[in-house]
């Protein structure tokens, strides 16, 4: 009897697992996972384009001169003849100091002149009847000398007033404050009615006129590039065979990256700056006026400077967006004929706006190199999505 319920209990175990089986066989399969799809690339093939190598560096804006307008005489200023910040030509009479005192005295020296040349005439006229008269022996050595020392006396004194008489003259002239340059007034620094003083060091500060155009840039370069400059200079690279003379190119931040503004290198200094190991240079450009609106370049302005180092050359340019960076090393993938990406480390050189120069390509791994074809097909667009070897679709 036990041994019939042991028998009854084993077969039931041995179909429980059946069953299970039977009931796993009849679910549905779960599906297969679909393939990625196909990423979608934009290609092009490189430019090849004429370009230069340049050194690049920020500089200042400076005038050509720049000059205090101070009065030469002292006096009450009467009138202020300019617009603070306009431009004004040469000799503009920009103040006016009371000439009322300056004139009196030089009329006061005009009038000591006639005098002295009035006396000068009379002492003359008595010399010459003198001289006659010695000649037959009328008139003593005595007489004649004493003349002749008058006559001396007044003909000095006659040019001692003349003398005082410029002087008088310049006052009055000084009384119109006139600028020694064109350029740009500043503000006015004194008000009409002051009292204003002249002299060497206490004469009235009035306003600053500075030279607009042309202007010079100022900038920093350092020792390496001078003497690659100076190199190129020697091996006739640049159109200027003297240092002083070599072209450069300005830009301003609102040109976004193009140097429009030309230049010629006109200073470098005569010794480099041992704690920096750098020399000043300065450059020299024209800052004309446009038809309407005001100049370009501002005194005070920071510019950037580009000087070029050697001849124009012949470059494989592609889109800056078209390379990536890994660990440091820069890479493009080209397409094969096979539409797989293939990754392709580049050695890259100079940027011109939003192309880059490619110098040479290399494979992964590999030790040869190559120069880039006109007929690669490079990925400007989706290379986030492509992988090495991973096959790609072109629109059409």
């Amino acid at each position: 009897m036990k041994s019939t319920t042991r028998t009854r209990l084993a077969q039931g175990l041995i179909v429980l697992p059946l069953f299970a089986l039977a009931i796993s066989g009849c679910a549905p399969e779960p599906e297969t996972s679909k393939s990625a799809p196909i990423p979608e690339v934009t290609v092009a093939t490189p430019q090849s384009l004429e370009i230069r190598d340049y050194e690049y560096f920020t500089g200042r804006v400076e005038a050509t001169s720049e000059v205090e307008i101070r009065a030469r005489v002292r006096g009450n200023l009467m009138k202020l003849n300019f617009q603070p910040g306009t431009e004004i030509a040469e000799g503009a009479v920009l103040a006016e100091v009371d000439v009322r005192p300056y004139q009196a005295e030089l009329d006061k020296t005009k009038a000591q002149v006639g005098e002295a040349q009035a006396r000068l005439s009379r002492l003359e006229g008595t010399f010459q009847r003198l001289s006659a008269a010695r000649e037959k022996g009328a008139v003593s050595e005595e007489d004649f000398q004493k003349s002749l020392g008058e006559k001396n006396e007044a003909a000095a004194t006659l040019e001692l007033a003349k003398a005082a008489e410029s002087l008088a003259q310049l006052n009055v002239d000084y009384c119109q404050v006139k600028s020694p340059i064109a350029g740009r007034v500043g503000d006015r620094l004194v008000d009409e009615g002051n009292l204003i003083n002249d002299g060497l060091q206490g004469a009235t500060l009035l306003t600053r006129v500075v030279a607009v155009d042309p202007v010079q840039i100022a900038f920093d370069m350092d020792e390496n590039t001078l003497q690659k400059l100076q190199q190129a200079v020697r091996d006739g690279k640049l159109k200027s065979q003297e240092e002083l003379a070599v072209p450069l190119e300005i830009g301003l931040p609102i040109h976004n990256g193009q140097y429009p503004v030309a230049g010629i290198l006109r200073f470098v200094d005569n010794q480099i700056d041992s704690k920096t190991g750098t020399i000043r240079l300065k450059a020299e450009c024209a800052n004309p006026k446009p038809e309407t609106g005001g100049r370009l370049l501002t005194p005070g302005m920071f510019v950037r400077v580009r000087i070029p180092i050697g001849d124009a050359r012949t470059a494989m340019m592609i889109p800056e967006s078209a390379l990536g960076s890994d660990q440091g090393t820069r890479y493009l993938f080209v397409v094969g004929d096979d539409k797989k990406a293939v990754r392709l480390n580049a050695q890259v050189g100079l940027q011109q706006g939003e192309l880059r120069e490619i110098l040479s390509v290399q494979v992964p791994g590999s030790k040869e190199s190559r120069p880039l074809q006109s007929l690669d097909r490079i990925i400007v667009r989706g290379l986030q999505r492509v992988r090495s070897g991973a096959e790609v679709a072109i629109p059409e």
